[in-house]
């Protein structure tokens, strides 16, 4: 993965963590941070209004510096921006035009819809995004407070286009990482009546050793595969509950009707480890 690491703040509590998370992927990528502070229309202009022409560079870029100092210990760790517009739009702008490995974003769950950063603005940013985006919930942080770490490497597939992208970045940040990584395949359950019990058996079994030949077909044979039953989200989810994991997801889907980034939203809302999604090339 070359390019800067991008990172999305709004000086909450869940970007301090996502920064730290963004200081630590650019370290060990070896590549440059950019952190990008989003500013609402409405708001840029009111603070313009009330506090001159050069409001953002007076008094908001101070206010950045020492978020950034807080997080990660120097300020002049990476290259602050600020900008005004939608928070998704200007990542992704950003992302692009820097070329970058990866996008940073904390994400917080917002009374009983659940919603992420900024309200909508992870989805979009899942939906619309040509560059992976690793979200970091406030989970994610709580077993490493004291030192970020990645132990091991969890990555859904679903045999599709998109997952092939998703297995390549995963591939790529175990060797990175020197830590073991599980191609993971849910096979869904199947909702009959009782008396067809039998039946269904049959059906998930023999789909079950299908997908075991499939994913050893599909991963590097030093992985370990795993095929499981039930909702690809809430396996991910269980998979890597409980420890120091990177979950890794493609941003689609094989089956018909599903919307780019359902599971990597799904994932993002009940999972404890960070989530990496990643568009297909």
């Amino acid at each position: 993965m070359m390019g800067p690491v991008v990172c999305g703040v709004d000086f909450s509590d869940n970007a301090n963590r996502a920064l730290r998370w963004a200081n630590f992927m650019a370290q060990r990528l070896g590549q440059p941070l950019v952190i990008l502070h989003a500013v609402e229309p409405l708001l840029a202009n009111a603070a313009r209004l009330e506090y001159g022409a050069n409001a953002l560079e007076t008094t908001l870029q101070p206010e950045l510096d020492a978020f950034v100092a807080a997080a990660i210990g120097d300020a002049r760790r990476g290259r602050t921006e600020i900008a005004i517009g939608e928070p998704a739009s200007l990542l992704n702008g950003t992302a692009l035009a820097a070329g970058a490995a990866l996008i940073v974003v904390g994400t917080q769950g917002l009374g009983h819809a659940r919603r992420l950063w900024f309200g909508s603005s992870t989805t979009r940013l899942l939906r619309e995004a040509a560059t992976p985006v690793l979200a970091v919930r406030r989970g994610a942080a709580a077993r490493s407070e004291t030192g970020l770490r990645i132990v091991e490497i969890v990555v859904g597939t679903d045999f599709g286009t998109a997952a092939r992208a998703a297995l390549d970045a995963a591939d790529e940040l175990g060797r990175l990482f020197d830590v073991p990584t599980t191609g993971l395949h849910a096979v869904p359950n199947l909702a009959a009546p009782d008396g067809w019990s039998a039946l269904v058996a049959q059906v998930v079994e023999h789909a079950r050793r299908k997908a075991r030949i499939q994913l050893e077909a599909s991963v590097p044979a030093a992985w370990t595969n795993d095929v499981r039953s039930g909702d690809p989200a809430q396996v991910l989810v269980d998979a890597a509950s409980g420890r120091d994991a990177l979950i890794v997801v493609g941003l689609g889907g094989a089956s018909a009707g599903q919307h780019p980034g359902t599971t990597a939203y799904r994932v993002l809302r009940d999972a404890d480890a960070p989530l990496l999604a990643v568009p297909p090339r």
